[in-house]
């Protein structure tokens, strides 16, 4: 019943996003270590392109086992990337954080979640309704 790729893919975000939030508050509760390198996670490329392996690939396949020249894989196995989060301008102590950056990363990172929050429950709703609607 969930193996809707709706639903695996909001998991995975939900996932992504709650790693993320993570990483931008070690940065922030960091900014005064020295030496200290920001990191972020980067993901939606890689969602994407697993949501998306289903398609016609690159090259011709005849059978299940064949390679279609992506190398993309499925939804369920994609991995958040962490990167380092350099400022242009890091500090005197070698520092990386800029707390501006890193306060609005959090808040589009906080809003994105909770729209991803709101498509799952949109979605249960839906199930929902199919459930009690198709007696």
């Amino acid at each position: 019943m969930f193996e809707s790729k709706i639903f695996t893919l909001l998991h995975k975000t939900l996932d992504f996003r709650s790693q993320r939030q993570d990483l931008l508050t070690s940065n922030i509760a960091n900014k005064d270590t020295p030496g200290y390198k920001a990191e972020d996670m980067v993901f939606e490329e890689s969602l994407e392109k697993a949501l998306h392996a289903e398609k016609p690939g690159l090259l011709r396949t005849t059978d299940p086992k064949h390679f279609d020249g992506r190398n993309t894989p499925p939804l369920e196995l994609v991995k958040g990337q962490r990167i380092q989060s350099a400022s242009p301008y890091p500090d005197f102590d070698g520092n990386t954080v800029d707390l501006d950056r890193e306060m609005a990363k959090m808040s589009e990172n906080q809003l994105m979640y909770n729209a991803s929050i709101r498509m799952l429950t949109h979605q249960f709703r839906m199930l929902k309704t199919a459930i009690t609607e198709g007696r």
